[in-house]
């Protein structure tokens, strides 16, 4: 019998075409939370932290238990921690299916740095992660640093899946390096003030023309990195 998937959405970036074109796999997306929410006072927003979890659990078990297909297996990727972890264990349990969990990070943590460490929401928060972490049939995580983490201080034994990149991720050329700097050049050295090293000094004198950009140089059909060129640092989103 073939693998048939079915992926619950909520926002993110458009999938990949292959992903989007493969017969066997079924997405269905989510309705977002609105967005005229997000503009509210800060005085509603801890009712909008409660309001918020409550809404998308009872949308996710709608889906989870009646819009798709009763699957062998619910795999979550974790975070988001609430309400996913608590509404999938709960649909794994009607469906009679096994509850596995993509530890990609700590959701406790995530939420932390918005609302400081010692908030209650934040201790709620992890006490809901870890508890209902435990509860899972299987545990995968990216790392063996998440790995330690998990066991030693959670008391669940993960296995380390690392992320591999599909192919169409590549090094890129001289020529899609200069392209994209060619459209990125003038937001580049755009001013962002006195501490901005691209805007300061001769680096922010540079011409505008497509030929030259602040990392590369084009000669004829020739395209070369400037010897001189800026450091260029690029983190997770993560991050």
């Amino acid at each position: 019998a073939s693998l048939e998937v079915d992926i619950i959405a909520y926002g993110g970036s458009e999938p990949h075409i292959a992903v989007l074109s493969h017969p066997s796999i079924h997405i269905h997306p989510m309705t977002q939370w609105p967005k005229i929410f997000q503009g509210l006072p800060r005085i509603f927003r801890p009712i909008m932290l409660l309001l918020k979890p409550i809404i998308q659990f009872l949308m996710l078990l709608w889906f989870l238990c009646l819009k798709i297909p009763s699957p062998d297996v619910f795999i979550v990727q974790n975070p988001p921690s609430v309400p996913t972890l608590v509404a999938v264990r709960w649909a794994s349990s009607l469906r009679n299916s096994a509850f596995i969990i993509d530890w990609h990070n700590f959701g406790y943590t995530l939420l932390g740095l918005s609302l400081g460490r010692n908030s209650r929401f934040v201790s709620v928060y992890r006490w809901i992660e870890n508890r209902y972490g435990k509860m899972a049939d299987g545990s995968l995580c990216v790392t063996k640093a998440m790995q330690h983490e998990l066991a030693q201080n959670w008391g669940i034994n993960a296995t380390v899946l690392y992320d591999q990149p599909p192919e169409f991720f590549h090094p890129t050329s001289f020529e899609e390096k200069h392209k994209l700097f060619c459209r990125l050049d003038k937001d580049l050295r755009q001013p962002l003030g006195s501490g901005d090293c691209v805007s300061g000094g001769s680096l922010g004198m540079g011409n505008y023309e497509l030929n030259e950009t602040l990392f590369t140089t084009q000669v004829g059909t020739d395209i070369f990195l400037k010897p001189n060129r800026a450091a260029l640092v690029v983190s997770s989103t993560s991050w």
